[in-house]
């Protein structure tokens, strides 16, 4: 007999209808509370990195800058993912866009080896060679500041000549990307002024073009965002207060040397926190300029290293980072270049010295080697006397500084007994080196990072190194090769016996 109990008939339409729409209100509810605690969270919200090679905290200098931001600034990661310090750069990046969501991008990073194609349309909207790599490129407006792998480091170099390796100790990632962002957002207006009028090189590449420099004025132009124009001392009182570099670019022969008013003029705009660049096949009459600065060049002989191991024929030769006798350091110039393992090539240069002997005063200018032919190295020095009966090291490009403090103020003059290694036919050749060191050389005379991030200090790296001796490897060999997959086979084999029982 059928049950007759109408409490066994189930819940009634009605009753069935009320309990979905109550468990649709309770979903919508739900999802709601999510959506207002992920909307809140995304403002107020704690990260605790796990790593401390990637825990940032950014500095009060670096904040304030981020608070101040109102344009958006698009940063890219143009990186090889098994780079050192890639981790690093991709967690402290991380950072400023937590910092500041609405006005800093942090977009997918570019690895140049996985993504070829990708890579090449970066640098083409960059303006940069298809040499470049390792960077992280800051883009506001139109404005855009490049900050390279090099940079973002500091290097001992202590142990370079026992093991052949720079070490990194210490990470400034902080110091240059918050200067970055504030170039872009502030830009600044830098212009350099190309001397003229005395048998000069042409940057505007409207003359011969083995004589042109437009290629260097391009370097200027797209990747130090700096503007240029020629100058005509013969026409002007002074050089310009807008003059942010003065290049000095001479041609194979002088047609006149510099008057004693053109001479004037340079020295005094040097004396006021100028910046020099020379690059002289010939003096043009600044020998009386340079010596004010403690920089002789020797123009009645050329060098031209005749070692197999550098000679690169055609008189063309390789031309290594300078380590400075007094501190035993390379310039900073040439420190990307070392630890990639690039030379200039150069053909017959002039080389340059120092007049002082005595440097002790700490007001005088600081004479620097930047870059040299190696000690004791047979050089070709002149159709009179074809070979050194002395071999030695000849420098061949030379920094000087005074009354630097930060790297915003004080001379800078950077001179090199040659003018051809960054004309056009030779600053691209071979690896591109040349060009590497005339990006370098321009970034190290005109760039101030120092003038927004002054407080901002480097991070050390630290290395822990561990030791072991052969049988402790071998214990260690064998404790993961054996001893732990041996006790998950031996934990899996009791379950399986105890769940068969």
């Amino acid at each position: 007999m059928p049950d007759s109990n109408p409490s066994n008939a189930g819940f009634s339409r009605g009753r069935r209808w009320m309990a979905t729409l109550n468990l649709a209100i309770a979903s919508i509810a739900l999802l709601g509370v999510l959506v207002m605690v992920n909307y809140l969270a995304q403002g107020h919200f704690r990260r605790i990195p796990v790593a401390n090679a990637t825990r940032f905290k950014l500095s009060d200098r670096t904040r304030s800058v981020l608070r101040a931001l109102t344009n958006d600034v698009r940063v890219t990661i143009f990186y090889n993912q098994q780079e050192d310090v890639y981790a690093m750069v991709t967690s402290l990046l991380q950072e400023y866009q937590n910092a500041n969501p609405a006005h800093v991008h942090v977009m997918p990073p570019v690895d140049y080896d996985r993504s070829p194609g990708e890579a090449a349309k970066l640098l083409a909207r960059l303006h940069l060679g298809s040499n470049q790599k390792d960077f992280v490129a800051f883009e506001c407006d139109g404005q855009y500041q490049i900050c390279r792998d090099d940079k973002l480091s500091h290097y001992d170099l202590r142990d370079m000549v026992k093991t052949g390796k720079v070490r990194r100790d210490a990470f400034l990632g902080e110091l240059y990307f918050t200067s970055a962002i504030f170039a872009v957002s502030h830009p600044s207006k830098l212009k350099a002024y190309f001397l003229t009028g005395h048998g000069e090189r042409d940057p505007s590449g409207a003359g011969s073009p083995l004589a042109s420099y437009s290629k260097l004025a391009a370097i200027l132009k797209d990747e130090i965002s700096c503007s240029w124009t020629n100058l005509a001392l013969t026409e002007t009182d002074s050089i310009p207060a807008d003059c942010s570099l003065l290049i000095v670019a001479s041609g194979g022969e002088c047609r006149n040397n510099l008057s004693l008013n053109e001479r004037s003029h340079i020295q005094s705009y040097l004396q006021h926190n100028g910046r020099l660049l020379a690059l002289l096949d010939v003096t043009e009459g600044l020998e009386t300029v340079l010596s004010n600065w403690d920089i002789s060049i020797d123009t009645s002989f050329h060098v031209q290293d005749q070692d197999p191991r550098f000679s690169l024929g055609q008189g063309d030769f390789r031309v290594y980072p300078a380590l400075d006798t007094n501190s035993g350091t390379i310039h900073p110039i040439m420190l990307p270049m070392a630890r990639e393992g690039f030379y200039l090539r150069m053909f017959a240069p002039h080389p340059v010295y120092s007049i002082s002997t005595n440097r002790a005063d700490p007001g005088a200018a600081s004479f620097t080697a930047v870059a040299a032919t190696t000690n004791g190295t047979p050089c070709f020095r002149s159709e009179v006397n074809p070979a050194n009966a002395n071999p030695r090291s000849y420098t061949l490009v030379a920094a000087v500084e005074k009354n630097v403090v930060t790297e915003h103020d004080g001379t800078r003059i950077l001179v090199a007994g040659d003018s051809d290694f960054l004309g056009n036919p030779r600053i691209d050749s071979d690896s591109g080196a040349n060009h590497y060191f005339a990006s370098l050389a321009l970034d190290w005379l005109l760039q101030r990072p120092s003038a927004v991030t002054g407080s901002i200090s480097p991070r050390p790296i630290t290395e822990y190194t561990v030791s072991l001796t052969e049988s402790q490897t071998t214990q260690v060999r064998w404790l993961f090769l054996g001893a732990m997959p041996g006790s998950v086979l031996f934990l899996g084999g009791l379950v399986w016996l105890r769940r068969r029982k």
